[in-house]
């Protein structure tokens, strides 16, 4: 060694140069990654803190993730509440899937106008689930007056949108069918 001394710039500097360094953003991707592994594996503490850590940089996704342990007691003491407050911060940040879990929070509330009313946020976003949703309130009279065309025009939303699960489609279509000898008959 010729006398100089290793340094690493980013632990071993001084704490007056610390803060000249450039501030690292943790990737919330991979802390969502990390967290799901965490969760499939059960390890449900590792995926709270990722989650937590995620959702205190205002990621939308570990917001709602959050927002799902609280909501169903996965990891945590189920809190509805909490839940519901991260659902709405999820939303605020660009979740469509949050909304759709507060909609579901209202549904189990028996909050079904509330409910709805989210459903159609959702749906206004391009949803093909949140669209099934609301056929299905539109045809059962849930939180909306029975309204069979509204149902239609939702059920044909629901299957032209790219949004939506291959079950989902499937079950959309089969209303559809369903609803055809209804509208021949002049129901």
């Amino acid at each position: 060694m010729n006398g100089t001394i290793a340094i690493d710039p980013l632990t071993d500097i001084g704490p007056a140069l610390k803060k000249c360094r450039p501030q690292v953003m943790p990737d919330t991707d991979a802390l969502l990654r990390i967290a799901y592994d965490a969760a499939e594996a059960g390890n449900f503490a590792h995926a709270l803190q990722c989650y937590e850590r995620g959702a205190a940089l205002g990621d939308a996704m570990c917001l709602q993730a959050l927002g799902y342990m609280y909501d169903v007691g996965e990891g945590v003491t189920g809190d509805k509440a909490m839940a519901m407050a991260l659902y709405r911060k999820a939303w605020k940040r660009g979740s469509h899937a949050a909304a759709t879990n507060i909609a579901i929070l209202y549904r189990e509330m028996g909050r079904k106008r509330t409910m709805f009313r989210w459903y159609e946020r959702v749906a206004r976003a391009g949803d093909g689930s949140a669209q099934l949703e609301m056929a299905k309130c539109y045809l059962s009279g849930s939180g909306v007056r029975k309204n069979v065309q509204a149902a239609l025009r939702c059920l044909a939303a629901a299957n032209a949108s790219d949004y939506i699960t291959e079950y989902e489609r499937e079950e959309a279509q089969a209303m559809l069918m369903g609803l055809k000898p209804a509208i021949l008959n002049g129901s």
